[in-house]
């Protein structure tokens, strides 16, 4: 019994540590894109990178709504989700 407590723990730690290391890196796509959106007169290359980012961003979203699909009503997750995001979030400048 111990032994399976011990494994439902360690996968519990790599989703955390996989969502951790997936919202660290959405939040990194929306730093990047609210940095080229307050570039002061925009030029077309700035437009090109802000295109793709978002492309790049969507199908990334895709991917984890795919991979957390299980999980969408886990409160503990989204919460957990949410901090990690507006803690990355602030150091966004």
């Amino acid at each position: 019994m111990a032994f399976g407590g011990l494994l439902l723990a360690s996968c519990s730690s790599s989703l955390s540590s996989s969502l951790e290391k997936d919202v660290r890196k959405m939040a990194s796509y929306k730093c990047q894109l609210q940095k080229l959106r307050a570039t002061e007169n925009p030029d077309a290359k700035i437009a090109e990178q802000t295109e793709k980012l978002e492309k790049e961003m969507e199908e990334f979203r895709t991917t984890m709504q795919e991979k957390y699909k299980d999980k969408k009503d886990d409160k503990e997750m989204n919460e957990t989700a949410d901090k990690i995001m507006d803690e990355e979030m602030a150091k966004c400048k």
